[in-house]
């Protein structure tokens, strides 16, 4: 699952939303140096990958990539299952993806001294363009991925791969749907009250 699947999928707390993305912004080794509020996120966004990388339906949706495309199956998978999660955010949330992103960027000034200023701005950034917003749209998708490819070592012009989203696409919105149920029940113990 990609920023705003891990974002969803968190205990009502800053520190651990934060903690829930953090790992797909630094380095292993990082990802010690934060808060044990930080840590519990770090620990859920490790479990909601490796349930999602092992998941039969995430396979079968990958699968569905063509061969040039395989290498980054995982990536393009999640951004895909991510402009469904935002697509049907009304049937997963009581509040609507605006106010949830708002609440989001107002809640980082509560723990900006806990992490380094660089990862403060990446936040602030996905929060301020709207980038989970713009998810909704195939366009969002498409821009989504072209800025990964740019951190790619040899590019391979991942936002076409949107051709394959929307070739597919009512496959892949009856996977994610499926899946997301089974992803919810799965991460409930490290969201739940303790």
């Amino acid at each position: 699952m990609n920023w705003l699947a891990h974002a969803f999928l968190s205990k009502p707390d800053i520190a651990f939303r934060v903690g829930n993305i953090l790992p797909d912004l630094v380095s292993i080794t990082e990802l010690k140096n934060f808060s044990p509020a930080i840590q519990d996120g770090i620990a859920c966004h490790k479990a909601i990958d490796m349930f999602t990388d092992s998941h039969p339906i995430v396979k079968n949706s990958f699968n569905r990539l063509p061969a040039r495309y395989r290498r980054y199956g995982g990536i393009l998978t999640d951004v895909f299952y991510d402009h469904f999660l935002a697509k049907h955010w009304s049937n997963y949330s009581s509040i609507s993806l605006n106010a949830f992103t708002r609440e989001f960027s107002e809640s980082l000034q509560f723990i900006k001294q806990e992490i380094p200023p660089e990862i403060l701005l990446i936040f602030q950034r996905i929060l301020s363009n709207n980038i989970f917003e713009s998810y909704k749209d195939i366009s969002g998708v498409k821009l989504t991925l072209q800025r990964i490819d740019l951190r790619l070592r040899q590019p391979v012009n991942l936002g076409d791969a949107v051709n394959i989203l929307e070739d597919h696409y009512s496959k892949y919105d009856e996977e994610f749907v499926m899946f997301f149920d089974n992803l919810k029940e799965y991460v409930q113990p490290y969201i739940a009250d303790s």
